[in-house]
């Protein structure tokens, strides 16, 4: 096997071994000497690959997001339908996509939620695709129907993106005090998420808008 194979291959595995760890700690409870160690990976391998322990966990980040938000690009391009029923659409295929890669949910909560201070901005830039992505399905439902006098899609964005952070903050505070399965949160967050958008939704458009 060629060197540059197998530097890939070692990589990788170092690669998935934090993958797992963060998922299942998050950044701050995740021990990179443990993990590895337990693994038969030894110091000096992984720090010949990566810088530090920021540097994974960023990593594991943007694969998480890019990964996600790629899955979710393919169907927000075919959504039709009542605003209720492409939200549906839209939210079904985040948790669909939860369910076939489960670690990466344990790498999104604790970025979305518990999201070191440190390595905020790092991860702000990481996830700006997902972010811009959820915004232009809502623009784009919005768009499409008559709103209240007086409103603007921009103006309605904007404040509901306000609105998130301050629901994933509160939310993030939540799981940190319950022993509750992350899955069972997985599916409270999204929920609540798709019922926010719902009231959203029925608070700003107009009168002609589409009955469901």
């Amino acid at each position: 096997m060629k060197r540059e194979e197998k530097n890939a291959l070692s990589r990788q595995r170092i690669l998935d071994a934090a993958m797992e760890d963060f998922s299942q700690k998050g950044y701050e409870g995740a021990s990179l000497s443990t993990v590895f160690a337990e693994r038969g990976i030894s110091k000096g391998v992984v720090y010949h690959h990566f810088k530090d322990k920021d540097t994974l966990y960023l990593l594991c980040v943007e694969h998480c997001f890019s990964s996600l938000t790629e899955a979710l690009s393919r169907i927000a391009e075919t959504l039709c339908g009542t605003p209720e029923e492409m939200l549906q659409i839209y939210f079904d295929q985040r948790l669909r996509f939860f369910a076939d890669h489960p670690l990466y949910y344990g790498i999104f909560a604790d970025a979305v939620f518990h999201t070191p201070v440190a390595l905020a901005d790092e991860i702000a830039s990481r996830r700006e695709a997902f972010d811009a992505l959820n915004l232009s399905v809502l623009t784009s439902i919005l768009r499409a129907q008559p709103l209240r006098s007086g409103l603007d899609v921009e103006s309605i964005v904007e404040d509901f993106h306000l609105y998130m952070d301050f629901f994933n903050l509160r939310f993030g505070s939540a799981v940190l005090s319950s022993d509750r399965p992350a899955e069972e949160f997985l599916q409270k967050h999204e929920e609540r998420c798709h019922r926010q958008l719902s009231i959203l939704l029925h608070g700003v458009l107009g009168e002609n808008s589409e009955k469901e």
